[in-house]
């Protein structure tokens, strides 16, 4: 026979609340990580940049 049991004392909604914490830690070094790949982006453009004058320059 089936027993209705309330999500509070079954233990669902300790185990949502802790699914949604996990969502906003996850979030944040998800931003972190697209932040530093921005970064990273960057500076090779700059590094490419930088070595195609040189490059430039050497040929000429």
């Amino acid at each position: 026979m089936a027993q209705d049991v309330c999500m509070e004392h079954s233990g669902t909604e300790a185990r949502i609340a802790q699914l949604e914490k996990n969502d906003v830690d996850i979030s944040k070094r998800l931003r972190d990580v697209e932040i530093t790949v921005w970064k990273a982006a960057g500076a090779s453009g700059i590094v490419t940049a930088v070595l195609v004058v040189v490059l430039e320059r050497l040929i000429k």
